[in-house]
């Protein structure tokens, strides 16, 4: 029912006040539309890298699709965009990884010139906080960003209640664990094969191209594809697909939370379902805008893997401590 649906939020009110739960909204709502924006910029390089088009042209493109037909369609689209969208993610990656792998001599050939180059590092367990990437940072850090993202976060938690039953949500989120596992992995193997081809040559430094750090991946698979017509827009596809992926679930999560936290609380609490559905589709619309416009500001923030994890942090961090204080503590001053 719509209680449970959005029971994620509604915890805040019942445990504190309904000035927190606001607020916890207020904080999720910044969180994903900054997000979103990150997001959108992202695939953007990469269709500007392949196709030669302006960043904002792709921009443009990929917002204004992703809010039509989730303003439209509602969170059945979303889930069914999702299934179709990480499957031609998947086959992406793993085609151009492995025609890389296959380009430099094999994965043998790929690890060595890692290894020679000082690129592979398991066991770092320098206790300073400021190094980049340590056990410690990545094992307690990545537990903090991972409980946030699947604990906290209503794009997430509205996927587990899209689905009839709670043994098949927990059954869900599972599955979820080894394909996570897996595209993380083969993103790992990207950068490493990456390197493999461009350790003699820093392509950042050509100067016949204006090339950022997040266009390596794209010029890489213009080189090793872009002989075969049509894979290099398979790549396309791919990277397309996650970015619609998260930009629609956090459009459609963005206006339901509106609708209940703003609209029902201060607004009109009896409203039509009829009006219901109608404001929410209006509030899609306005967020899809919104994030394309913020791409402007993601511009700016350098790094997109860097800036997306400092956004989780910055912002997601505090929603995960609020709830936590309400579980784990009986009372707060």
């Amino acid at each position: 029912n719509i209680w449970f649906r959005f029971f994620l939020l509604q915890y805040l009110e019942r445990r504190f006040s309904r000035l927190v739960r606001t607020l916890g909204s207020i904080v999720f709502a910044i969180q994903m539309i900054i997000y979103m924006a990150i997001v959108l910029y992202a695939p953007a390089l990469a269709l500007s890298q392949v196709t030669g088009i302006s960043v904002w042209a792709a921009v443009l493109s990929i917002g204004l699709v992703c809010t039509f037909y989730t303003s439209v369609g509602g969170m059945k689209a979303v889930v069914w965009t999702d299934f179709f969208q990480v499957t031609m993610m998947f086959i992406s990656m793993f085609v151009v990884v492995f025609k890389g792998a296959e380009d430099e001599g094999g994965w043998a050939n790929v690890w060595q010139t890692n290894v020679q180059g000082q690129r592979i590092e398991f066991f770092n367990f320098d206790p300073n906080p400021t190094t980049r990437h340590t056990v410690w940072n990545l094992a307690i850090g990545g537990y903090f960003t991972w409980v946030a993202v699947y604990g906290v976060n209503q794009a997430m938690v509205q996927r587990y209640l899209s689905i009839p039953t709670l043994r098949g949500a927990q059954t869900a989120l599972w599955l979820n664990l080894p394909g996570l596992v897996v595209l993380l992995t083969i993103s790992c193997l990207a950068g490493l094969v990456i390197y493999a081809k461009y350790h003699t040559c820093d392509p950042l430094s050509w100067t016949n191209f204006k090339l950022s750090s997040d266009q390596l991946f794209p010029l890489f698979v213009m080189d090793v594809l872009g002989f075969l017509p049509g894979l290099p827009g398979l790549f396309v596809s791919g990277i397309f697909s996650g970015a619609l992926s998260t930009v629609s679930s956090g459009v459609n999560s963005l206006a339901a939370v509106t609708l209940e936290d703003v609209v029902k609380a201060y607004i009109k609490k009896d409203i039509s379902e009829l009006w219901a559905t109608r404001i929410t589709k209006i509030l899609a619309v306005v967020y899809g805008l919104i994030a394309i416009g913020l791409v402007a500001v993601a511009q700016l923030l350098g790094n997109v893997l860097q800036a997306a994890l400092t956004i989780f942090g910055v912002i997601g961090g505090p929603l995960l401590g609020l709830f936590s204080l309400g579980m784990f503590f009986p009372w707060a001053y």
